[in-house]
C-alpha cells in the first residue's frame, strides 16, 4: 500500500538505485546528498540506477526479449525523431513487469547514463501515480534540486528534455493505463529508450513511433520449466504428467503458476497431483490460487472488468458462459441480442483491454482463467446463453448446408425458415470450411444442451451436422455427435428425427466399413419410419441397406434394396431421390459386370440431375459412365467425361469427393503407356485422403499397392475398377467387390 509523504502528497513508488526495491519520492530525495541544479552549466550528472531486480525463476520469453531487442537497435540513429518506445502489451499476469525488468537489467550497460523506473499503478486497487509527481521524483534522481522541480507538468517535461538531452537513458515505465501516463517520459534524445508495460494497447503512443510487443501465456515447456524451478527439480521429477497438467489448469500464466509453485515450495509434503486435484474443480480454481490471503489471481482481472463499460462488461459476463473454445462477432450479436456492429465494437473493447484474445479475423476467446473469472460474475441472463448460442449455430448450420446440398429433406423445420433467405456462403468449399471451423464449438453445445435437457434444441443441432459429415469424414465426432443426438431424439419422443439421426449414425459405421453395426442402425431407423408411416425416412433408410449389401457383395440384395426405394421417391415425386437411387442401382450393376444395363440407369440419373440443378451429383455419376466408356474401348470419351466431372468435384471442398475423380482417372490411365500417371492420380488420392481415413483411404493405398506389386511383375490387377464409389447423399470409396450372381432376375424388374 502507498503511504502519504509528511506534506500529505500521494507516494509515488520509484525504484531505488542501490538494491533495487521500491521506495517513496521523498526517500528519494533524502538519499542523493547534496543536490545541484540540473541547469546550471557544469552541473554534475547523478546517475539513476532505479530498476528492481530479475524476478526470480524468470523463464524463456526468448521471442519478446529478442523483439525488444530490435526495438533498441533504433537508439543512437540521428535520423530518429524520438527516442524509441515499446510498449508492451498482454493480459494481467503474463509476465509483463518481469520481461520489462529483466531486458532492462540485462541491457543497463547500454544505457550508461542511467535507468529511471516507475510503477505507475494503473491497474491496481492503489490511486493511480500522476505523471507530475512521478516526473519530479524522476527530476531529483537525476540531480536537480528539489527547489529547481517545477510544480506544474507542462514545465516538467521540458526541464526533462533538457535534462535528459544528449543523454543515452532507459526509462521503464510500469502498469500504464493510458497515453496520458507515457507520454510525458518520453525524452527527446535518441539516445534514449522508453519500455511500457500496459493490458491496454495505448493506440495513441504508435503515431509517435512506438512498437508494441505482444505477450501471451507461457508455452508448455517453458511453463513447467518455470514450475520445476520454484518447486525444485528433484521434488517434481517423477511426477511430470501432474506437472503437465498444473501447468495447464494455471492456464500457463506466469502469476498463477508462482502461487501454486509456492504452495507445493511451501508445503514439502504435499504432491503436485494433490495440488492438481485441488484446481481441477472450476468452481473453485480462482479462489485456490491466493498466496497468503491474497487474492491475487482474481485480483488481477478485477480491475480490468470494474474499469469496463456497462455494456461491454455485460458482453464479458455473457460470452464468459459460451460453452465453446472461441467464438466470432456473429454469435455474440445473437447472445448479446445486439447488432454484429455493435458487438464487433464491444469485442474490441475486450481485447484493448487484454480481458479477450483476438485470434483471427473476427476469431476470439478467452483465457481459461479470464473465463473462469467471468463465469463468477455470473448473472440471471447468463442461464439463457446456452440457448441463444445454440439456436445460432443452428441457424447458421442450416445456412451452410443449404448452400452445400440445397434440395436435401430435413426433419428440422429451420432450413424451410430459411429457404428464401440469400445464401450465406459463395461456394461448398467456404460452407464447409466454417462449418468445420465452428465444430468444437456445436459439439461441446450439443453436450451441454443434452445435459441440460435442451433436447428439441439438441436434435435439431445434430441432424445439420450431416453435410459436413458426409463431406469430410470426421468420424470420432460423427459417432459421438449422434449417440447424444439420438437420447434427445428418444427423450422428445421424435421417432421421425430419431429415424434420421440414426440413419446418419449408420452411415459414418458403413463408411468405417463397421457393415454389422451400419446395418443395425439402419435397420432401426427403418422401423422407426414404419411406426410412424415415414415414408422419406423409410426410403432412405432402404437406400442405406443397399448400400450395405452391396458393400458385402450381396449385389442382387442390394438391387433389390435400391428398387424398392426408388419406388417410394416415385411415390413422393422427389425427382433427386429418383435419381440418387438410379444411380445406385446403376453404380450395382456397374460393379457386377452388367455395363448396358447398368448405362440406362446411370443416364436416367445424370438426365435428372442436370434437370434439376444437381452438378455434383451429376458429376459422380459422370464417373460410373466413363468407367464404362474405359471397359468399352473408349478412353477418351471416358477421359473427357472425367476432367469435366474433376473440374465440379474439385470444388466441392470434400476430400472424398476429389479422390474419387483421381481413382477414376487411374483406371482409366492404368496400361503400360500411362502406368506413371495412374500411379501420380493414386499417389494425389493417399495423400488427400490421409487425414480421412476409413474404407475410403483404405481402397486408394490398396489400389497404389496393387500397381506396384503390378510393376514387380507379381501378376496382380493393378488399379480395381469394380468398387463402389462415394456419393452426394450416401455411397462409399470402400466396400468389397462381389460377383454377378444371380442378378438377371433383377435387372428384369427394372
Amino acid at each position: 500500500m502507498p503511504v502519504d509523504r509528511i506534506d500529505g502528497t500521494p507516494d509515488v513508488r520509484v525504484s531505488d538505485a542501490s538494491d533495487g526495491r521500491i521506495c517513496s519520492v521523498g526517500e528519494l530525495g533524502a538519499q542523493r546528498g547534496p543536490l545541484v541544479s540540473g541547469t546550471e552549466a557544469g552541473a554534475a550528472w547523478t546517475i539513476p540506477r532505479q530498476l528492481p531486480p530479475i524476478p526470480a525463476h524468470f523463464t524463456s520469453r526468448v521471442g519478446e526479449l529478442e523483439a525488444l531487442d530490435r526495438i533498441a537497435a533504433a537508439v543512437g540513429d540521428e535520423l530518429g525523431a524520438v527516442a524509441p518506445i515499446a510498449v508492451i502489451v498482454g493480459p494481467g499476469g503474463v509476465g509483463k513487469t518481469a520481461l520489462a525488468v529483466t531486458w532492462a537489467v540485462r541491457n543497463s550497460a547500454r544505457f550508461a547514463d542511467g535507468q529511471l523506473y516507475a510503477d505507475m499503478r494503473g491497474f491496481s486497487a492503489d490511486s493511480a501515480a500522476l505523471p507530475e509527481e512521478v516526473m519530479a521524483a524522476f527530476l531529483r534522481a537525476m540531480g536537480v534540486t528539489p527547489e529547481h522541480v517545477p510544480v506544474q507538468l507542462a514545465e516538467q517535461m521540458t526541464l526533462f528534455r533538457t535534462v535528459t538531452a544528449g543523454r543515452r537513458l532507459l526509462i521503464v515505465v510500469d502498469n500504464a493505463a493510458s497515453v496520458a501516463q507515457v507520454r510525458p517520459f518520453v525524452p527527446a534524445s535518441v539516445g534514449c529508450m522508453v519500455v511500457v508495460t500496459s493490458r491496454l494497447r495505448l493506440d495513441g503512443l504508435y503515431s509517435e513511433g512506438a512498437r508494441s510487443v505482444e505477450m501471451d501465456p507461457l508455452p508448455q515447456a517453458q511453463a513447467v520449466e518455470l514450475l520445476a524451478r520454484a518447486v525444485g527439480r528433484p521434488r517434481v521429477s517423477d511426477q511430470q504428467r501432474e506437472v503437465v497438467e498444473l501447468a495447464r489448469l494455471c492456464g500457463r500464466m506466469p502469476i498463477a503458476l508462482r502461487v501454486a509453485a509456492a504452495r507445493l515450495a511451501s508445503r514439502p509434503r504435499w504432491s503436485v497431483a494433490r495440488v492438481v486435484a485441488e484446481l481441477s474443480d472450476e468452481r473453485s480454481r480462482l479462489k485456490r490460487l491466493t498466496a497468503d490471503g491474497d487474492t491475487v489471481v482474481t485480483a488481477t482481472f478485477d480491475w480490468s472488468y470494474e474499469a469496463l463499460p456497462e455494456h461491454v462488461a455485460r458482453l464479458y459476463r455473457l460470452m464468459s458462459a459460451h460453452p465453446g473454445p472461441d467464438f466470432g462477432s456473429g454469435v455474440v450479436a445473437a447472445v448479446g441480442q445486439m447488432t454484429v456492429e455493435q458487438a464487433a465494437d464491444g469485442l474490441q473493447v475486450l481485447v484493448d483491454t487484454s480481458l479477450l484474445e483476438e485470434l483471427d479475423s473476427d476469431r476470439y476467446r478467452f483465457h481459461d482463467l479470464v473465463r473462469l473469472h467471468g463465469r463468477a460474475q455470473w448473472d440471471q441472463e447468463c442461464d439463457e446463453v446456452l440457448v441463444r448460442v445454440g439456436q445460432w449455430y443452428l441457424r447458421e448450420m442450416t445456412r451452410a448446408n443449404l448452400v452445400v446440398i440445397p434440395l436435401r429433406w430435413r426433419v428440422s423445420p429451420v432450413a424451410e425458415q430459411l429457404q428464401h433467405e440469400p445464401a450465406r456462403f459463395a461456394s461448398d468449399r467456404a460452407a464447409l470450411e466454417w462449418l468445420a471451423a465452428e465444430l468444437p464449438n456445436v459439439v461441446v453445445v450439443l453436450e451441454d444442451a443434452v445435459a441440460d435437457r435442451h433436447d428439441e434444441l439438441a436434435w435439431q443441432l445434430c441432424e445439420a451436422l450431416w453435410e459436413l459429415m458426409l463431406y469430410r469424414k470426421l468420424y470420432p465426432e460423427w459417432l459421438r455427435s449422434h449417440e447424444l443426438g439420438i437420447t434427445a431424439a428418444q427423450r422428445c419422443g421424435n421417432r421421425v428425427a430419431e429415424s434420421r439421426l440414426r440413419h446418419q449414425l449408420g452411415r459414418a459405421y458403413l463408411d468405417l466399413g463397421r457393415l454389422g453395426r451400419a446395418e443395425q442402425e439402419t435397420r432401426r431407423a427403418a422401423e422407426l419410419a414404419r411406426e410412424v408411416n415415414d415414408l422419406r425416412n423409410e426410403s432412405a433408410a432402404l437406400q442405406q441397406l443397399g448400400m450395405v449389401a452391396r458393400d458385402r457383395g450381396e449385389l442382387e440384395s442390394a438391387v433389390r434394396l435400391f428398387t424398392e426405394s426408388l419406388l417410394l421417391e416415385q411415390e413422393l415425386g422427389i425427382d433427386r431421390g429418383v435419381a440418387l437411387r438410379h444411380r445406385r442401382i446403376g453404380e450395382t450393376l456397374r460393379q457386377a459386370g452388367l455395363d448396358t444395363e447398368a448405362a440406362r440407369h446411370l443416364e436416367a440419373a445424370a438426365q435428372l440431375f442436370a434437370e434439376i440443378g444437381d452438378d455434383k451429383s451429376e458429376a459422380q455419376v459422370a464417373l460410373g459412365l466413363a468407367r464404362i466408356d474405359a471397359r468399352s474401348g473408349r478412353p477418351e470419351a471416358a477421359l473427357s467425361r472425367l476432367r469435366q466431372a474433376r473440374g465440379v468435384l474439385s470444388r466441392s471442398g470434400s476430400a472424398v469427393y476429389e479422390a474419387e475423380v483421381l481413382l477414376a482417372l487411374a483406371e482409366v490411365s492404368d496400361g503400360d503407356d500411362q502406368r506413371g500417371r495412374a500411379r501420380g492420380y493414386l499417389a494425389e488420392a493417399v495423400e488427400l485422403l490421409s487425414d480421412v481415413g476409413g474404407t475410403a483411404l483404405d481402397r486408394a493405398t490398396a489400389a497404389l499397392r496393387r500397381l506396384d506389386e503390378a510393376d514387380r511383375g507379381e501378376g496382380v490387377q493393378p488399379v480395381p475398377g469394380d468398387q463402389p464409389q462415394e456419393g452426394a447423399d450416401g455411397g462409399d470409396l470402400g466396400g468389397a467387390g462381389g460377383d454377378e450372381g444371380d442378378i438377371s432376375g433383377v435387372i428384369a424388374e427394372q
